[in-house]
């Protein structure tokens, strides 16, 4: 049966990675996108001070954004190509308070981490938590044997996270921020996880 012929509510099929779906930690459920998340994605991301250091949202964010993010993230789940979760809090009711995610490269023997956390939930410990999560995962089920990162300079938070890992900065370079039109200083990150 092809994928889009089986029933929207059937569980994927047993050995596809999708079936580890959602990714639980000990105060975290990382779930897929749902059309439904668009408002509060936009609530969460309609930040300057997001923008600034997400360094690829546009700023403002609207709904037209938050859906294409929740259509981009769909369809790399589902052709393979990575695995882009919200982050949400348990007995929270599975409203998101940020995202986690890792695009596959090099026939999936890298992954490139990305995460971010709506501003009012900064400080909870929720990023480390969550990529801790998303770095087992990545090597245990996608076999990822090498994780990047990249990181606005400034970012001390994101930084902390990508140490406390293990990740080791590699090198450093400029990238365009879409919500400023200006170039930043950007810090490359990597992590050997041992998978393949």
């Amino acid at each position: 049966m092809a994928v889009s012929d089986r029933p929207a509510n059937a569980p994927p099929p047993a050995g596809s990675p999708m079936a580890h779906l959602p990714l639980e930690t000990d105060r975290l459920l990382l779930r897929a996108y749902a059309r439904d998340d668009a408002a509060e994605i936009v609530r969460l991301l309609d930040d300057a001070e997001m923008a600034r250091f997400l360094m690829v949202i546009p700023h403002p964010f609207v709904e037209f954004d938050a859906r294409t993010l929740v259509k981009a993230a769909w369809r790399r789940l589902t052709c393979g190509r990575g695995f882009d979760l919200l982050i949400t809090v348990k007995g929270e009711g599975g409203r998101p308070v940020g995202s986690i995610g890792v695009g596959l490269h090099d026939e999936g023997a890298r992954g490139e981490l990305g995460f971010w956390i709506g501003r009012d939930y900064w400080g909870r410990g929720y990023a480390s938590e969550a990529a801790r999560r998303m770095i087992e995962f990545a090597t245990e089920a996608l076999g990822v044997a090498r994780l990047t990162g990249t990181v606005a300079a400034g970012n001390d938070a994101s930084l902390a996270v990508l140490v406390k890992l293990g990740f080791i900065e590699i090198g450093r370079g400029e990238k365009h921020v879409p919500s400023t039109g200006n170039m930043r200083e950007v810090i490359y990150f990597e992590l050997q996880t041992g998978g393949r």
